[in-house]
């Protein structure tokens, strides 16, 4: 049984959904990078997803932007990252999940950034920009070394579809709440309700929510639609760009809204 499996099956029993807060890995520097996933841990986040920086990331909005800029400014390399990684992975035994672009596995070499994340404790990847159709060679390389795979759904995404990218799912299925890219919402869109209800006859493959989710409101949101995860990245993103310059509101700032997320997270 993997991480991701076993922490839905522990949510599942205390009757919670699971809580996935997103940061850009070394961002704003490696030191308070890991001290930042770590205050995820202890205000009871479930899963981390972590942003690999990318300099043209064609899913996410101007704060995760501006986040993978201070972390490529801050030094970033594939050394530095796997080292963060290993650091975040002694801490605890929550699922590590990396979103990410094609164009830094390719770089490395898929097969040698897989081995390096399998070293490093990663769970899962989710490669952006790589749909299930072209993604055969990182596929075989992420197989190879226990890595999970997580794909994008819309409310686009016709019903067929639908089948053939929860069959290449290991790990979650991240469900987009709206069309476009990431960042803060005020008003959550009413058709991840229906995409959520699409999927749950196609697969039992956990459904997580993201794009968009910004309060604890939208969270439990997510839990009354049926999801099985709610996924909070810019929110979160946007008080560590706020804080740069002070690290401890923005940690006691970061906790304090995790810790609301995860409340949000119950089944009534």
């Amino acid at each position: 049984m993997n991480r991701y499996e076993q922490t839905f099956i522990e949510l599942k029993k205390k009757r919670e959904i699971a809580f996935i807060p997103f940061a850009i890995a070394q961002d704003p520097s490696a030191k308070l990078s890991e001290t930042i996933f770590k205050t995820y841990i202890d205000s009871g986040a479930d899963i981390l997803e972590i942003g690999f920086p990318f300099s043209d990331p064609v899913a996410d909005g101007p704060i995760n932007q501006r986040a993978a800029i201070r972390s490529i400014d801050a030094g970033f390399n594939f050394r530095s990252f796997f080292t963060l990684m290993k650091k975040i992975r002694s801490y605890g035994n929550s699922p590590i999940g990396i979103l990410m672009y094609a164009n830094s596995a390719f770089f490395l070499g898929y097969e040698e950034f897989c081995s390096r994340a399998e070293d490093a404790g990663i769970d899962s990847l989710l490669v952006a920009d790589m749909p299930p159709e072209e993604s055969c060679g990182l596929s075989t390389a992420m197989t190879k070394h226990n890595l999970q795979s997580v794909y994008i759904i819309s409310e686009l995404t016709p019903m067929t579809r639908m089948k053939y990218i929860c069959n290449n799912v290991t790990g979650f299925v991240y469900v987009v709440s709206r069309l476009g890219t990431t960042g803060v919402q005020t008003d959550m869109s009413t058709s991840v309700n229906n995409t959520l209800s699409a999927l749950a006859k196609v697969t039992d493959k956990p459904l997580c929510v993201g794009f968009g989710i910004s309060t604890p409101e939208h969270v439990k949101n997510m839990v009354k639609a049926g999801a099985n995860g709610a996924i909070v990245g810019s929110a979160l993103v946007k008080i560590i760009e706020d804080n740069v310059g002070n690290s401890s509101a923005m940690l006691s700032k970061l906790s304090k809204s995790v810790t609301a997320y995860k409340k949000s997270t119950r089944i009534s």
